[in-house]
């Protein structure tokens, strides 16, 4: 009997154990995601922002 419940109880900690890591990597990904479509949008905006810098000094007389 007492054999049965340290097997159980070492088997819990395992599926903790787990599922920690599986709860880790899933955020993992989700972080990674945002990052990344992030690092898209603030390359998009300051390729734009450039473009209108480069504009007004081509336009503004010296």
């Amino acid at each position: 009997m007492v054999k049965i419940m340290k097997l159980g109880l070492k088997l819990r900690r395992g599926q903790t154990a787990i599922e920690y890591v599986l709860v880790m990597l899933a955020l993992l990904v989700v972080f990674t995601m945002l990052y990344s479509s992030l690092q898209w949008y603030l390359a998009r905006e300051f390729k734009a922002g450039g473009i209108i810098i480069l504009r007004m000094y081509k336009e503004t007389p010296l």
